[in-house]
């Protein structure tokens, strides 16, 4: 019965263990803290906060295919990420406000 209790804490103490530990498979294992023209940047992947990674990542993909990542918490990325997203809102227009293409059914 004891060594059924002792089992028990020391598989509780285990997994206490596991869960405060900072995740490891993160993409980015450092950050740049500058980056080079914005007309330049082909492509940005945001990653939140997960399971496998415990901090948000911001890679970028230049067109001439060079890849880093930068610091979410820099002030130039944060206004590089705003302009980006007004200057390309994505597919958010419905057919209801009048912003869509009214030609009918084709």
């Amino acid at each position: 019965m004891i060594t059924r209790v002792l089992l028990v804490i020391a598989l509780l103490g285990c997994l206490a263990l596991a869960q405060n530990r900072p995740s490891g498979n993160c993409v980015c294992r450092r950050t740049r803290e500058v980056f080079g023209n914005p007309k330049a940047i082909q492509d940005i992947q945001i990653y939140p906060s997960s399971h496998t990674c415990d901090k948000m990542e911001i890679v970028v993909l230049q067109k001439n295919g060079i890849q880093y990542c930068l610091d979410p918490k820099m002030k130039k990325v944060q206004e590089l990420i705003r302009h980006l997203l007004n200057k390309n809102p994505g597919p958010t227009a419905s057919p209801e406000d009048g912003s869509a293409d009214d030609q009918g059914p084709v």
